[in-house]
């Protein structure tokens, strides 16, 4: 192993795809990067840094909200109702739109509980409902961060 040798990154992989005569000729002279580029790369690790900051406290937010009323009355705590967290934290409240949802839900759900609460037999079509809910929140959390809800 040389000093040369180090891993590949997913970016140099891609311009082998597009060149890779400019990729060996790097290789063999050192390659140069332009001021435009090194611009780039840091806005690209700011909009890193400031997602992943970002996601912190969006996580630290959900871990304070321990419950979803309606999603933990008709499902107990599960892999369905964490779908259905995820979902809000990773789409809904990223938008004024979705918070609004959220907030709507949060000031409903206790009365919508107690209603629930009283007709047992009503849970079970909510429950239905939720569970095609939550399948569909939890694909498209996987799809956005890559891990399965169950």
């Amino acid at each position: 192993m040389t000093d040369r040798d180090e891993f590949v990154s997913a970016s140099e992989l891609a311009r082998m795809g597009y060149c890779e005569r400019q990729v060996a000729f790097d290789a063999c002279h050192g390659r140069r990067v332009t001021v435009e580029q090194e611009r780039a790369r840091d806005r690209g690790l700011k909009a890193h840094a400031a997602f992943f900051e970002e996601s912190r406290r969006i996580a630290a937010a959900s871990a304070s909200k321990v419950r979803c009323f309606i999603a933990t009355l008709a499902l107990g705590e599960g892999d369905d109702t964490r779908a259905l967290r995820d979902f809000r934290d990773l789409y809904l409240r990223r938008s004024a739109c979705g918070r609004w949802l959220v907030g709507t839900y949060y000031r409903a759900s206790p009365a919508v509980c107690v209603w629930l609460e009283a007709r047992p037999r009503a849970i079970k079509p909510v429950r239905w409902l939720l569970v095609g809910l939550a399948r569909a929140a939890g694909a498209a959390v996987y799809i956005k961060v890559g891990r399965d809800h169950g």
